[in-house]
């Protein structure tokens, strides 16, 4: 007898706040190189219709859409949308990797530390000048969340942050 390991299921998350897109060079350009730059081909390529551009002209999810299948992930040229398993709520939204992004995006992940301190279950690594959660560890408790300094910390559920 063959048992098959059931998976819980995933659902598509962009990894930016949007708040990159508020500053940009002389010439017009964006900032920050890491951030969403809503062209749109994450919502051509959703055969459900879960996606769609914010205020902030940046991607946003409609989890109840979504079936997790990675088509955006694949179709996004700035690789700011992953898949996240359903079941953990706890999300770092940017994607930026430079140092002196706090100059480009006022609500970027700067990779103070103080989540991968407060968390209890050691789920919490900063690489790369930027947070990572890794799911299998996470207790979705939040504790990252309520210290984070720059609100980069979501809780994807709203019980415990906020989009502003």
């Amino acid at each position: 007898m063959i048992v098959k390991k059931k998976f819980p299921p995933k659902v598509a998350c962009v990894h930016c706040n949007g708040g990159c897109r508020a500053k940009q060079s002389p010439e017009g350009y964006d900032l920050c190189s890491y951030g969403c730059t809503g062209c749109g081909a994450c919502i051509d390529t959703c055969h459900f219709g879960a996606i769609s551009l914010n205020s902030y002209g940046v991607a946003e999810v409609d989890e109840s859409k979504c079936v997790g299948c990675g088509a955006c992930y694949l179709a996004c040229p700035q690789r700011v949308i992953h898949l996240r398993l359903e079941d953990n709520p706890i999300v770092v939204l940017c994607s930026n990797k430079d140092a002196r992004c706090k100059d480009a995006c006022e609500v970027s992940c700067i990779g103070c530390g103080l989540c991968e301190k407060t968390c209890p279950a050691g789920a919490i690594k900063v690489s790369e000048n930027r947070a990572f959660i890794f799911s299998d560890k996470c207790l979705s408790c939040g504790a990252c969340a309520m210290v984070c300094p720059r609100n980069v910390i979501h809780d994807k559920r709203g019980i415990l942050t906020h989009r502003i």
